[in-house]
C-alpha cells in the first residue's frame, strides 16, 4: 500500500516531533522540558505540537510499530508448529523495530525515569494484545490460553529490548532469540511432571 504524499509528511512531521522530544529529554529530564520547547526544537508551531500529540510523554513514546496486519494474518493462518510460527511473527516485528534503534535506546531512557510515558507504551501494548489475542484464537481453543499466549508475546518483545539495552555486543534479534529460548523452557517447566 502506497501512502498519499500528504501521510507521509503527517509521519514525517510525527516523526520529528518525537526526536525533538527525545532529544531534549536525554538532554534535560523529560519533566524539565516543555512543549513550548519541543515545538521549537522540531519547528513547528505548540499548535501544531498538540494536533499530533495531546502531551509531552505522548510525543515520546510516540506510535510504536505495530503488528502488521500480513504477520497476524501468517500467524493467524499458520499450519506449522505455533511455536515456530510465533517465533517467526516476533523476529518480524523486532525486525521493524531495528530500523530505529537510536530512536528505541532514548524511548527506553524516558521510560525508565517517567511512570506517565510507561503509562501510555503500556496503552498500546494493551491494544496489541487484545489484537494477538483475536488472532491466536484461531489456533488455539482455550481463550484463557490465547491470551495467555499474546501476553507473553507481547513481553518477550519488551524483555528483548531490555536485554539489548544492557548487554554490549547484542543485537536486538539476538536477545530476542536468547528471552524466545527461556520463553520455551519456562513452558516447558510448566507441563514437567518432575
Amino acid at each position: 500500500m502506497t501512502l498519499s504524499l500528504r501521510e507521509r509528511r503527517r509521519q514525517q512531521t510525527a516523526h520529528d516531533i518525537q526526536l525533538a522530544t527525545l532529544d531534549l529529554a536525554v538532554q534535560k529530564g523529560l519533566e524539565n522540558v516543555t512543549t513550548e520547547e519541543i515545538a521549537a526544537a522540531a519547528g513547528i508551531s505548540t499548535r501544531t505540537f498538540f494536533n499530533y500529540y495531546t502531551n509531552k510523554e505522548a510525543a515520546a513514546v510516540g506510535a510504536p510499530p505495530a503488528f502488521t496486519e500480513a504477520a497476524k494474518e501468517a500467524l493467524r493462518d499458520g499450519s506449522g508448529p505455533l511455536a515456530d510460527d510465533l517465533k517467526l511473527f516476533l523476529d518480524q516485528h523486532v525486525a521493524a523495530l531495528t530500523k530505529d534503534e537510536p530512536i528505541l535506546k532514548m524511548i527506553g531512557t524516558v521510560l525508565r525515569s517517567n511512570e506517565k510515558a510507561r503509562g501510555i507504551l503500556q496503552g498500546f501494548l494493551i491494544m496489541e494484545r487484545r489484537e494477538l489475542t483475536e488472532c491466536l484464537s484461531h489456533r488455539v481453543q482455550n481463550p484463557q490460553a490465547a491470551a495467555a499466549l499474546a501476553s507473553n508475546t507481547t513481553d518477550a518483545v519488551g524483555r528483548a529490548i531490555v536485554l539489548w539495552e544492557h548487554e554490549e555486543n547484542l543485537s536486538l534479534s539476538a536477545a530476542l532469540d536468547v528471552v524466545w529460548e527461556g520463553t520455551i523452557a519456562a513452558a516447558a517447566l510448566l507441563t514437567s511432571t518432575s
